[in-house]
């Protein structure tokens, strides 16, 4: 759509050129000879900018024809989404951590309360992760008593462990307390209780918050230290994707989870079906194996 658009603004600019050299060249030089040849190119320029505008009509009827499908993909996984799901993961307890300015797809919780999961904290990153604030940096280094030549890199995986330790149930109340009295995180929900499972939110449509290669994966490598299986997942549409530096942890990773398919998926994953699943380049399958039995087939 982009290349085309160019293209007919590229003939419409040719068009005013070539009116501008038939008139120069009418009423100064006079040769009819030259004229005749502006007036052939005129004529196959307008030839070609009515067939690239056909073009695009076409393309326009062909996207709003597959917008159309993938709606109606949607709205039937949507409907097949409870059968697959419902209580699969009854009694599960998942602590939920959004980085990268994310929000949690309303999809997501909805499908992880049909699993029958109970969501028992939510921890968001908060824009102060980039520590650009001084003040900030320096309370942070006499906190973990760091060397003042500590890069924000490393100041960064330190608290990403601080963060485990909360999610572990390790931390000492003063931890949290801090982290959110400096607007690095807001925690809602309890800190002491087990989880079996942490669902970190990532990607991100703002890059000055992108921090994967030092806070998410600071944070998956302590939750994968203190035993907690980690699923990294985004929304299908994301400006900056983690999943590449997800997977060098080798957790499971799902691409589309603001879709139904993506929320089938992390279910099933939760539920001892891992891989890389979704629609991007990094995903190697879309969804997993469907469980026949939930659907009436025979096993």
């Amino acid at each position: 759509m982009i290349d085309l658009r160019y293209h007919i603004t590229s003939i419409v600019a040719v068009f005013l050129a070539l009116a501008i050299g038939i008139l120069i060249g009418s009423t100064i030089v006079g040769d009819n000879l030259l004229v005749d040849q502006q007036k052939k190119l005129s004529d196959r320029l307008e030839e070609q900018f009515t067939a690239l505008r056909e073009s695009e009509d076409e393309l326009k009827a062909q996207n709003q024809y597959q917008d159309k499908i993938i709606s109606q993909y949607e709205n039937y996984s949507q409907s097949m989404l409870p059968i697959l799901i419902k209580q699969r993961l009854e009694g599960y307890k998942a602590g939920i951590v959004v980085t990268g300015g994310s929000d949690i797809p309303a999809g997501m919780l909805n499908s992880l309360s049909i699993a029958g999961v109970n969501v028992v904290s939510k921890t968001v990153v908060l824009s102060e992760i980039n520590l650009m604030n001084e003040e900030v940096q320096a309370r942070l280094i006499q906190f973990y008593n760091l060397d003042s030549k500590t890069s924000v890199d490393g100041i960064r995986i330190q608290i990403a462990n601080s963060v485990a330790s909360i999610l572990l149930g390790q931390a000492d109340p003063s931890v949290p307390a801090m982290l959110q009295e400096l607007g690095l995180i807001k925690v809602d929900g309890l800190t002491n209780e087990t989880l079996d499972g942490v669902i970190l939110v990532g990607g991100t449509n703002d890059d000055n918050l992108a921090y994967p290669y030092s806070f998410d994966q600071g944070l998956i490598m302590a939750l994968l230290n203190g035993g907690k299986k980690v699923y990294g997942v985004e929304n299908s549409e994301i400006l900056t994707s983690y999943m590449e530096e997800y997977q060098k942890q080798n957790i499971s990773t799902i691409d589309n989870i603001d879709l139904s398919p993506g929320q089938i998926s992390l279910i099933l994953a939760m539920a001892g079906e891992p891989g890389h699943y979704g629609i991007k380049p990094t995903a190697k399958r879309f969804i997993p194996t469907l469980p026949i039995e939930k659907i009436g087939g025979q096993p």
